[in-house]
Formats: structure tokens, C-alpha cells, sequence
């Protein structure tokens, strides 16, 4: 029997995790990806939700969370995508393009991986969603924040 599955990223806290939580909560079968190795204890507890560790800036990471879905749950209709990094150096500072190559590749790169590894499940079952969650900072940016802002 299947049941209504979502995949969650950026699940070990804030937003992804209470997304996470609600879902599972009404009966979603949910695989709640985050970098978090290993995951909350109390998250890898929670009934309905499976929380594999991963780095959404992988494809494989992102085709690995489809395919767990599927097999654990037998269905695929919700993908969030929210994952997401700060921690913005000062421009000159030593690392700063790194930093800011590592938040492009996490916030921006991922979404499109997580969207390109579920898109042809939902498109061949005819329906879904795939929500991509984004920060006020790219409203109104705050030159501390430059990467952020950008991402």
C-alpha cells in the first residue's frame, strides 16, 4: 500500500524541520535530507520520517532521496526544497569567494538538482508539487550578509 510521500530538504532544523514534522504529522511518509550527520535523534524518531544525511549540492544525493521515497513509500507528490547555508565572510577576507562558491552550489545548484531528480516522477504520475523556499534577505539585501543576499 502507498501512501503520500514528500521529500524535505534542509530538514534538521527551523523551516525544513517543521515542514518536515506537519507532514509526517498528517500521515506523509517523509525522507528529510540535511546535512546534519548524524541526524537529530528525536527527527530519526519521529514516525513516517526517514532522515538520510546528504549534500543537496550532489546530484546523486538528490536522485537518492527520489528513489528512497519511492521505495520506502511507494509514492512521490510533495518535494521541498529548502536547504540553504549563510555564513557570509567579509568580501576581502581570505576564503570569501569559497564561501560564496560553496553557498551558490548549496542554494542555488540544489534546488535545481532536487527539482531535476523528482520532476520525472511527478510529471509521469501526472501531479505533485515541488516548492522552493527562499529568504527575506533576497527582498532586502544587507551588505553583511552579500553572499546570502545573492543566493
Amino acid at each position: 500500500m502507498t501512501r503520500p510521500a514528500a521529500v524535505v530538504t534542509g530538514a534538521a532544523a527551523a523551516i525544513g524541520r517543521a515542514v518536515a514534522e506537519l507532514f509526517a504529522e498528517r500521515g506523509y511518509g517523509v525522507v528529510a535530507v540535511d546535512l546534519a550527520e548524524p541526524p537529530p535523534a528525536d527527527l530519526a524518531r519521529t514516525p513516517g520520517i526517514v532522515p538520510p544525511a546528504g549534500d543537496v549540492a550532489e546530484e546523486a544525493v538528490n536522485e537518492a532521496a527520489v528513489r528512497l521515497t519511492l521505495d520506502r513509500f511507494g509514492s512521490l507528490g510533495t518535494v521541498v526544497l529548502n536547504a540553504g547555508i549563510g555564513g557570509t565572510p567579509p568580501l576581502e577576507a581570505p576564503g570569501a569567494v569559497e564561501r560564496f562558491d560553496r553557498m551558490v552550489a548549496v542554494n542555488l545548484r540544489g534546488p535545481v538538482l532536487g527539482a531535476r531528480a523528482a520532476a520525472p516522477v511527478l510529471r509521469s504520475r501526472r501531479g505533485g508539487a515541488i516548492v522552493l523556499t527562499a529568504s527575506v534577505s533576497g527582498l532586502a539585501g544587507d551588505p553583511g550578509v552579500w553572499a546570502y543576499n545573492a543566493t
